[in-house]
């Protein structure tokens, strides 16, 4: 049966457009540490690149294409440039600086902060809420009890970075927290364990580039003993494991007769008995006659 109806052939899938936010010359070149770069600054995802920009003492960012779906690149992320975008940040950020000039100057707090028109794009809306409760506290003239704490006014958290530039979140500016964002916060009390839970972590991170060196070594590995032991390893955790023998003869004696065997017992028994006895007779125990006791007697033949 023909058909009239003509099937277009399926249009290839348009590839993502990469999202990269940063501009190019704050990006660090990559090729100068040995990594192949896709574009300035990034790279492939993979356990070897990770591990150069770890030894060359850089981080990095997944980088996503423009529909939000991972691309399986990363973003290098240097000091300098770490610095960089830090710099860009508290640029945008002057209209809510105290001293515009000046890096580590503090935020606008209270009355002042509200009435900067910036501050409905560049203050995160709790900090205006708080604000807001804490005018509205000052005009009443206290806490409306006794027992309530005073309400806060969020100011921008004290900890210096190693660069040299403040930390750009914002504090609470409840006593407890003494200045320190959240971040910094739980920096300075980590709760036990915390510690392992975050090596964990990094561990379930590099599960798969570990498998990729296992898979590597198995195809790649010059050496027989380590394509076996790769090949192995690798049906071990997918739960594919080799059969155990198990030997399921029970060894009752060492080849002697059983009648040996029992003797030597009974002759261990007898001298640890013995053994007790002379002790017990050396710390003044009288010991009671046993009904069995042996008596020596005279046998008397009688005459016909």
């Amino acid at each position: 049966m023909s058909s009239d109806l003509a099937f277009e052939p399926e249009r290839p899938l348009e590839r993502p457009e990469i999202q990269i936010d940063d501009p190019v010359n704050i990006r660090p070149d990559l090729g100068a540490i040995g990594i192949e770069e896709v574009e300035r600054g990034i790279c492939q995802d993979t356990y070897e690149n990770r591990a150069i920009l770890r030894r060359s003492k850089m981080g990095w960012d997944p980088v996503y294409a423009s529909n939000g779906v991972p691309t399986g690149l990363i973003q290098a992320r240097s000091e300098e440039m770490a610095k960089q975008r830090r710099m860009l940040s508290l640029a945008e950020k002057k209209p809510i600086l105290v001293e515009p000039d000046y890096v580590n100057s503090d935020y606008l707090t209270g009355l002042d902060l509200l009435a900067e028109s910036a501050t409905d794009y560049l203050v995160p809306p709790w900090v205006t809420g708080a604000t807001r409760a804490w005018l509205k506290e000052q005009e009443a003239g206290g806490p409306s009890s006794p027992r309530k704490k005073p309400a806060a006014m969020p100011m921008r958290c004290r900890a210096i970075k190693d660069d040299g530039i403040r930390c750009m979140l914002w504090s609470s500016g409840r006593p407890a927290d003494d200045g320190y964002c959240r971040i910094h916060l739980g920096s300075l009390q980590r709760r036990p364990g915390e510690d392992v839970e975050r090596a964990r972590a990094k561990l379930t991170q590099a599960a798969p580039y570990a498998v990729d060196v296992l898979e590597d070594l198995m195809e790649n590995a010059a050496s027989e003993p380590v394509r076996l032991k790769a090949s192995t390893e690798i049906l071990d955790r997918a739960g594919v494991r080799g059969g155990v023998e198990f030997d399921a003869n029970i060894n009752i004696n060492d080849g002697r007769p059983a009648a040996q065997i029992v003797a030597e017992r009974l002759e261990r028994l007898a001298a640890g008995a013995i053994g007790v006895a002379a002790k017990l007779v050396e710390a003044g125990v009288v010991l009671p006659k046993s009904n069995n006791d042996i008596i020596d007697v005279e046998v008397v033949e009688e005459e016909e």
